[in-house]
Protein backbone atom coordinates (compact mmCIF):
# COMPACT_ATOMS: atom_id res chain seq x y z
CA UNK A 1 0.00 0.00 0.00
CA UNK A 2 1.34 2.98 -1.10
CA UNK A 3 1.71 5.90 1.23
CA UNK A 4 0.69 9.91 0.41
CA UNK A 5 1.19 13.12 1.80
CA UNK A 6 -0.56 16.12 1.16
CA UNK A 7 2.22 18.34 -1.45
CA UNK A 8 0.30 21.65 -0.90
CA UNK A 9 0.18 24.99 0.64
CA UNK A 10 -2.38 26.52 2.18
CA UNK A 11 -1.80 30.23 1.41
CA UNK A 12 -1.00 30.24 -1.92
CA UNK A 13 -3.47 32.32 -4.54
CA UNK A 14 -5.06 30.21 -7.22
CA UNK A 15 -5.65 32.93 -9.73
CA UNK A 16 -9.47 33.09 -8.84
CA UNK A 17 -10.44 30.09 -10.94
CA UNK A 18 -11.77 26.05 -10.25
CA UNK A 19 -12.18 23.98 -12.59
CA UNK A 20 -14.56 21.97 -14.80
CA UNK A 21 -17.31 24.12 -15.37
CA UNK A 22 -20.70 22.40 -16.34
CA UNK A 23 -18.89 19.99 -18.96
CA UNK A 24 -17.16 16.63 -18.38
CA UNK A 25 -15.51 14.10 -21.04
CA UNK A 26 -14.13 17.14 -23.26
CA UNK A 27 -17.08 18.97 -23.36
CA UNK A 28 -19.23 15.96 -24.57
CA UNK A 29 -22.25 16.29 -21.77
CA UNK A 30 -23.01 20.18 -22.77
CA UNK A 31 -23.85 19.18 -26.45
CA UNK A 32 -25.60 15.95 -24.39
CA UNK A 33 -27.79 18.40 -22.15
CA UNK A 34 -28.94 20.25 -25.04
CA UNK A 35 -30.43 17.49 -26.99
CA UNK A 36 -32.84 16.34 -24.29
CA UNK A 37 -34.96 19.53 -25.57
CA UNK A 38 -34.50 20.22 -29.06
CA UNK A 39 -37.64 18.99 -30.18
CA UNK A 40 -40.74 21.18 -29.65
CA UNK A 41 -42.63 19.70 -31.63
CA UNK A 42 -45.72 19.78 -29.50
CA UNK A 43 -46.61 23.34 -30.04
CA UNK A 44 -47.17 22.88 -33.42
CA UNK A 45 -50.95 22.03 -32.16
CA UNK A 46 -51.82 25.34 -31.47
CA UNK A 47 -52.82 25.77 -35.54
CA UNK A 48 -54.11 23.05 -36.26
CA UNK A 49 -58.31 22.62 -35.52
CA UNK A 50 -59.03 26.38 -35.01
CA UNK A 51 -59.16 26.51 -39.13
CA UNK A 52 -59.84 23.00 -40.22
CA UNK A 53 -63.53 21.32 -39.77
CA UNK A 54 -62.29 17.82 -38.79
CA UNK A 55 -60.45 18.40 -35.68
CA UNK A 56 -59.92 14.51 -35.09
CA UNK A 57 -57.72 14.48 -38.35
CA UNK A 58 -55.35 17.30 -37.20
CA UNK A 59 -55.41 15.37 -33.96
CA UNK A 60 -54.18 12.39 -35.47
CA UNK A 61 -52.07 14.08 -37.99
CA UNK A 62 -50.13 15.94 -35.00
CA UNK A 63 -50.10 12.99 -31.89
CA UNK A 64 -48.32 10.87 -35.28
CA UNK A 65 -46.10 14.10 -35.89
CA UNK A 66 -44.93 13.89 -31.97
CA UNK A 67 -44.51 10.49 -31.77
CA UNK A 68 -42.46 10.44 -34.92
CA UNK A 69 -40.45 13.41 -33.85
CA UNK A 70 -39.98 12.48 -30.01
CA UNK A 71 -38.75 8.83 -31.26
CA UNK A 72 -36.45 10.39 -33.69
CA UNK A 73 -34.80 12.99 -30.85
CA UNK A 74 -34.53 9.80 -28.40
CA UNK A 75 -32.30 7.98 -31.18
CA UNK A 76 -30.67 10.88 -32.10
CA UNK A 77 -29.83 11.58 -27.97
CA UNK A 78 -28.94 8.13 -27.34
CA UNK A 79 -26.87 8.19 -30.33
CA UNK A 80 -25.18 11.29 -29.40
CA UNK A 81 -24.65 9.63 -25.86
CA UNK A 82 -23.13 6.79 -27.54
CA UNK A 83 -20.70 8.45 -29.36
CA UNK A 84 -19.49 10.68 -26.38
CA UNK A 85 -19.04 7.37 -24.19
CA UNK A 86 -17.32 5.75 -26.96
CA UNK A 87 -14.85 8.95 -27.39
CA UNK A 88 -14.18 9.39 -23.64
CA UNK A 89 -13.67 5.27 -23.59
CA UNK A 90 -11.15 5.61 -26.79
CA UNK A 91 -9.27 8.68 -25.26
CA UNK A 92 -8.71 6.41 -21.42
CA UNK A 93 -7.28 3.43 -23.40
CA UNK A 94 -5.26 5.36 -25.59
CA UNK A 95 -3.95 7.44 -23.00
CA UNK A 96 -3.12 4.71 -20.21
CA UNK A 97 -1.76 2.18 -23.16
CA UNK A 98 1.60 2.73 -21.82
CA UNK A 99 1.73 3.29 -17.82
CA UNK A 100 5.96 2.57 -17.87
CA UNK A 101 8.15 4.76 -15.36
CA UNK A 102 10.96 4.83 -17.49
CA UNK A 103 14.38 4.27 -15.68
CA UNK A 104 16.15 6.57 -13.52
CA UNK A 105 19.73 7.71 -14.28
CA UNK A 106 20.18 8.56 -10.82
CA UNK A 107 21.88 7.54 -7.17
CA UNK A 108 20.67 7.62 -3.77
CA UNK A 109 24.50 6.76 -2.82
CA UNK A 110 25.98 9.21 -4.63
CA UNK A 111 23.33 12.01 -4.06
CA UNK A 112 22.73 12.26 -7.63
CA UNK A 113 19.21 13.19 -8.68
CA UNK A 114 19.68 12.17 -12.25
CA UNK A 115 16.77 12.85 -14.64
CA UNK A 116 13.74 9.88 -15.43
CA UNK A 117 13.63 8.57 -18.95
CA UNK A 118 11.76 10.74 -21.18
CA UNK A 119 8.95 8.77 -21.80
CA UNK A 120 8.44 8.49 -18.04
CA UNK A 121 7.94 11.78 -17.78
CA UNK A 122 5.65 11.84 -21.07
CA UNK A 123 3.26 9.17 -19.73
CA UNK A 124 2.70 10.93 -16.71
CA UNK A 125 2.03 14.03 -17.73
CA UNK A 126 -0.31 12.62 -20.69
CA UNK A 127 -2.46 10.94 -17.48
CA UNK A 128 -2.78 14.77 -15.75
CA UNK A 129 -3.97 15.95 -18.69
CA UNK A 130 -6.10 12.81 -19.46
CA UNK A 131 -7.70 13.82 -16.41
CA UNK A 132 -7.99 17.62 -16.86
CA UNK A 133 -9.50 16.72 -20.30
CA UNK A 134 -12.06 14.71 -18.79
CA UNK A 135 -13.26 18.10 -17.01
CA UNK A 136 -12.93 19.91 -20.49
CA UNK A 137 -9.53 21.24 -19.36
CA UNK A 138 -6.68 22.91 -21.44
CA UNK A 139 -3.83 20.69 -21.39
CA UNK A 140 -1.07 21.70 -19.41
CA UNK A 141 2.84 21.74 -20.19
CA UNK A 142 5.87 20.76 -17.93
CA UNK A 143 8.99 23.18 -17.54
CA UNK A 144 12.48 21.89 -17.35
CA UNK A 145 13.16 24.34 -14.48
CA UNK A 146 10.75 22.68 -12.31
CA UNK A 147 11.27 19.14 -13.76
CA UNK A 148 15.03 19.64 -12.42
CA UNK A 149 14.18 21.07 -9.20
CA UNK A 150 11.56 18.44 -8.49
CA UNK A 151 14.46 15.60 -9.54
CA UNK A 152 16.20 16.75 -5.89
CA UNK A 153 13.16 17.00 -4.72
CA UNK A 154 12.18 13.33 -5.81
CA UNK A 155 15.93 11.87 -4.66
CA UNK A 156 15.85 13.98 -1.16
CA UNK A 157 12.86 11.80 -0.12
CA UNK A 158 13.93 8.40 -1.55
CA UNK A 159 17.68 9.06 0.42
CA UNK A 160 15.38 9.98 3.78
CA UNK A 161 12.66 7.06 3.04
CA UNK A 162 9.97 10.24 3.83
CA UNK A 163 8.12 12.49 2.80
CA UNK A 164 8.43 16.13 4.02
CA UNK A 165 7.38 19.76 2.77
CA UNK A 166 9.92 20.99 4.91
CA UNK A 167 12.85 18.82 4.11
CA UNK A 168 15.92 20.16 7.37
CA UNK A 169 19.08 20.75 5.82
CA UNK A 170 20.45 17.35 7.92
CA UNK A 171 18.45 15.14 5.46
CA UNK A 172 20.94 13.29 3.34
CA UNK A 173 20.94 14.45 -0.38
CA UNK A 174 19.53 17.86 0.87
CA UNK A 175 19.80 21.12 -2.25
CA UNK A 176 18.09 24.37 -1.43
CA UNK A 177 16.68 22.90 -4.95
CA UNK A 178 14.85 20.41 -3.47
CA UNK A 179 13.73 21.53 -0.65
CA UNK A 180 12.24 24.64 -2.59
CA UNK A 181 10.48 22.33 -4.76
CA UNK A 182 9.31 19.90 -1.80
CA UNK A 183 7.16 23.05 -0.99
CA UNK A 184 5.72 23.93 -4.01
CA UNK A 185 4.90 19.95 -4.76
CA UNK A 186 2.52 17.21 -4.71
CA UNK A 187 4.99 14.68 -2.79
CA UNK A 188 4.42 10.54 -3.35
CA UNK A 189 5.81 7.41 -2.28
CA UNK A 190 5.29 5.85 -5.76
CA UNK A 191 6.76 6.76 -9.22
CA UNK A 192 5.66 9.81 -11.14
CA UNK A 193 3.12 7.74 -13.63
CA UNK A 194 1.32 6.02 -10.82
CA UNK A 195 1.69 8.58 -8.33
CA UNK A 196 -0.95 10.24 -10.77
CA UNK A 197 -3.57 7.98 -10.07
CA UNK A 198 -2.69 8.36 -6.59
CA UNK A 199 -3.08 12.40 -6.36
CA UNK A 200 -6.47 11.98 -8.09
CA UNK A 201 -7.91 9.57 -5.67
CA UNK A 202 -6.48 10.95 -2.80
CA UNK A 203 -6.17 8.68 0.35
CA UNK A 204 -5.29 9.52 3.78
CA UNK A 205 -6.51 13.85 2.71
CA UNK A 206 -10.26 14.04 4.01
CA UNK A 207 -10.25 17.54 5.11
CA UNK A 208 -8.58 19.09 1.68
CA UNK A 209 -8.14 16.47 -1.22
CA UNK A 210 -5.86 18.76 -1.79
CA UNK A 211 -3.79 16.41 -4.69
CA UNK A 212 -6.99 16.02 -6.69
CA UNK A 213 -7.69 20.02 -6.43
CA UNK A 214 -4.52 21.22 -8.08
CA UNK A 215 -4.38 18.91 -10.17
CA UNK A 216 -8.17 19.78 -11.24
CA UNK A 217 -7.56 23.50 -10.73
CA UNK A 218 -8.23 25.84 -13.52
CA UNK A 219 -4.39 28.18 -12.51
CA UNK A 220 -2.47 24.76 -13.14
CA UNK A 221 0.76 24.87 -15.24
CA UNK A 222 3.36 24.22 -16.37
CA UNK A 223 4.11 21.58 -13.84
CA UNK A 224 7.09 19.92 -13.06
CA UNK A 225 7.52 16.35 -12.49
CA UNK A 226 10.39 14.70 -11.03
CA UNK A 227 10.70 10.88 -10.04
CA UNK A 228 13.57 8.23 -8.83
CA UNK A 229 12.58 4.39 -9.18
CA UNK A 230 10.18 4.82 -5.25
CA UNK A 231 9.00 8.58 -5.12
CA UNK A 232 8.30 11.40 -6.97
CA UNK A 233 7.10 15.06 -6.78
CA UNK A 234 4.72 17.18 -9.00
CA UNK A 235 5.31 20.68 -8.74
CA UNK A 236 1.21 22.28 -8.87
CA UNK A 237 1.97 25.94 -7.23
CA UNK A 238 2.04 29.33 -8.85
CA UNK A 239 0.96 28.57 -11.79
CA UNK A 240 -0.40 30.29 -14.85
CA UNK A 241 -3.31 28.60 -16.18
CA UNK A 242 -6.35 30.67 -16.51
CA UNK A 243 -8.96 27.97 -17.58
CA UNK A 244 -11.40 30.26 -16.39
CA UNK A 245 -14.02 27.87 -15.62
CA UNK A 246 -16.79 28.26 -12.53
CA UNK A 247 -16.81 24.89 -10.68
CA UNK A 248 -14.73 21.22 -10.36
CA UNK A 249 -16.92 18.27 -10.26
CA UNK A 250 -14.70 15.01 -9.66
CA UNK A 251 -16.27 12.35 -11.28
CA UNK A 252 -17.07 15.11 -13.50
CA UNK A 253 -20.47 15.71 -15.80
CA UNK A 254 -21.10 13.34 -18.48
CA UNK A 255 -19.12 10.15 -19.24
CA UNK A 256 -16.84 9.09 -17.12
CA UNK A 257 -14.60 5.67 -17.04
CA UNK A 258 -16.02 3.25 -14.27
CA UNK A 259 -11.73 2.81 -14.46
CA UNK A 260 -11.41 5.91 -13.10
CA UNK A 261 -12.97 5.57 -9.98
CA UNK A 262 -10.31 2.94 -8.67
CA UNK A 263 -7.48 3.37 -10.90
CA UNK A 264 -5.19 2.53 -7.85
CA UNK A 265 -5.63 0.41 -4.78
CA UNK A 266 -8.31 2.48 -3.22
CA UNK A 267 -11.58 4.37 -4.75
CA UNK A 268 -12.93 7.42 -5.14
CA UNK A 269 -16.13 5.93 -3.30
CA UNK A 270 -14.02 5.95 -0.39
CA UNK A 271 -12.12 8.59 -0.55
CA UNK A 272 -15.23 11.38 -1.62
CA UNK A 273 -16.77 12.91 -4.77
CA UNK A 274 -15.63 16.78 -4.91
CA UNK A 275 -16.70 19.91 -6.26
CA UNK A 276 -14.84 22.96 -5.84
CA UNK A 277 -15.13 26.58 -6.81
CA UNK A 278 -13.33 30.01 -6.50
CA UNK A 279 -16.26 31.62 -7.19
CA UNK A 280 -19.11 30.35 -5.49
CA UNK A 281 -18.83 28.84 -1.45
CA UNK A 282 -19.81 25.07 -1.33
CA UNK A 283 -19.73 24.75 2.66
CA UNK A 284 -23.15 25.02 3.22
CA UNK A 285 -24.14 23.28 0.23
CA UNK A 286 -27.11 20.48 0.40
CA UNK A 287 -26.00 17.64 -1.92
CA UNK A 288 -28.47 15.72 -3.22
CA UNK A 289 -27.42 12.20 -5.47
CA UNK A 290 -30.23 10.66 -7.17
CA UNK A 291 -30.42 7.53 -9.63
CA UNK A 292 -33.75 6.94 -11.41
CA UNK A 293 -35.20 9.41 -9.45
CA UNK A 294 -33.90 7.38 -6.10
CA UNK A 295 -32.12 9.31 -3.72
CA UNK A 296 -28.98 7.63 -2.89
CA UNK A 297 -27.66 8.84 1.09
CA UNK A 298 -23.97 10.47 0.89
CA UNK A 299 -22.00 12.13 3.32
CA UNK A 300 -20.85 15.48 3.09
CA UNK A 301 -17.41 17.25 4.33
CA UNK A 302 -16.67 20.97 3.71
CA UNK A 303 -12.75 21.28 2.95
CA UNK A 304 -10.12 23.35 3.87
CA UNK A 305 -9.99 26.43 1.59
CA UNK A 306 -6.76 27.35 -0.72
CA UNK A 307 -6.15 23.69 -1.84
CA UNK A 308 -6.32 24.36 -5.77
CA UNK A 309 -9.54 26.07 -5.05
CA UNK A 310 -10.77 28.53 -2.42
CA UNK A 311 -14.09 26.48 -1.90
CA UNK A 312 -14.36 22.55 -2.22
CA UNK A 313 -16.49 19.92 -0.79
CA UNK A 314 -16.65 15.98 -0.66
CA UNK A 315 -19.02 13.40 -0.16
CA UNK A 316 -18.92 10.01 -0.47
CA UNK A 317 -21.46 6.72 -1.21
CA UNK A 318 -22.85 5.69 1.91
CA UNK A 319 -24.16 2.30 1.18
CA UNK A 320 -24.05 2.27 -2.16
CA UNK A 321 -21.17 2.24 -4.66
CA UNK A 322 -20.41 3.53 -8.60
CA UNK A 323 -21.49 1.26 -11.28
CA UNK A 324 -20.98 0.83 -14.59
CA UNK A 325 -24.30 1.61 -16.83
CA UNK A 326 -25.62 3.89 -14.34
CA UNK A 327 -26.25 7.74 -14.57
CA UNK A 328 -26.39 9.67 -11.41
CA UNK A 329 -27.95 12.83 -10.97
CA UNK A 330 -25.94 15.65 -8.61
CA UNK A 331 -27.36 18.97 -7.45
CA UNK A 332 -26.06 21.27 -4.93
CA UNK A 333 -28.62 23.19 -3.33
CA UNK A 334 -28.54 26.12 -0.53
CA UNK A 335 -25.88 28.25 -2.54
CA UNK A 336 -25.54 31.41 -4.35
CA UNK A 337 -25.72 29.71 -7.76
CA UNK A 338 -27.23 25.95 -7.94
CA UNK A 339 -25.24 23.36 -9.32
CA UNK A 340 -26.53 20.31 -10.93
CA UNK A 341 -24.82 17.42 -13.41
CA UNK A 342 -25.62 14.10 -14.37
CA UNK A 343 -22.46 11.77 -13.97
CA UNK A 344 -22.93 9.07 -16.82
CA UNK A 345 -20.77 5.87 -15.45
CA UNK A 346 -19.05 3.53 -18.81
CA UNK A 347 -17.61 0.41 -18.64
CA UNK A 348 -14.28 1.42 -20.78
CA UNK A 349 -12.53 -2.01 -20.57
Amino acid sequence: MRALLLGVLLAVSVGGFAACDEGGSGGESDSDSDSDGDSDSDGDSDSDGDSDSDGDSDSDTDADTDSDTDTDTDADTDSDSDSDADTVCERWNADRADMSEGAWSGSVGSCDAGDIAASGRENALRLVNLYRWLCDLPAVTDDDAKNAGNQECALMMDANGDLNHYPPTTWTCYTEAGAGSAGQSNIATAPAVSAVDLYMVDPGNPTTIGHRRWILSNSLGPIGIGSTSSYSCMNVLYGSGSAGAAWTAWPPPGPVPFEAFAPSWTSVDQTGWTVQSDSIELSGADVTVTMDGDELPVTVTALLSGYGSSSAISFIPSGWSTAAGNTYHVSLSGISSTIEYDVEVVDCP
